[in-house]
């Protein structure tokens, strides 16, 4: 059976939840990852944060309850100028964009298993854990399709 841990990468590189949006930033623009873990000073996995949470802050959240919005011609009062993109990058941490509830698989769980949530979910990684939900590696859709060539 192809199962997570003979494929997933083993040193994912983790946050933690007082790391600045600007370093989240700066960190999704170096790296080609879908996510990064928030871990806490022993790997226990808190959250993740992707670059959609990232940009979900410029939004009101009021936004994710319209269907359409495609008649709006501009955004007006909610476009950003610089000081207030400043202003996000010293407000913003991690723990204050990381989504927590998580979905997570373990080493021994099968690919098939893991192809099956990253559908089910909408996801492109997940972390791997163990028993005590400390953050073990990543499995994402290419470490997937590379066990299958």
């Amino acid at each position: 059976m192809l199962i997570v841990k003979n494929y997933m990468s083993s040193t994912p590189i983790g946050v933690y939840p007082s790391t600045s949006f600007r370093n989240l930033a700066k960190m999704f623009k170096e790296n080609n990852f879908d996510i990064f873990p928030v871990i806490d000073e022993e790997r226990y996995l808190l959250g993740i944060v992707s670059r959609t949470d990232m940009l979900h802050i410029f939004l009101p959240q009021y936004f994710s309850l319209m269907d359409d919005f495609s008649y709006l011609k501009d955004f007006g009062a909610l476009e950003l100028d610089k000081e207030a993109i400043i202003m996000i990058e010293r407000i913003y941490v991690a723990d204050d964009l990381m989504t927590k509830e998580v979905i997570t698989v373990t080493e021994d769980t099968s690919l098939m298993k893991s192809i099956a949530l990253m559908r089910k979910y909408r996801v492109r990684s997940l972390p791997v854990i163990n028993e005590e939900n400390k953050l073990m590696g990543i499995i994402t859709r290419t470490d997937i399709l590379k066990a299958f060539l």
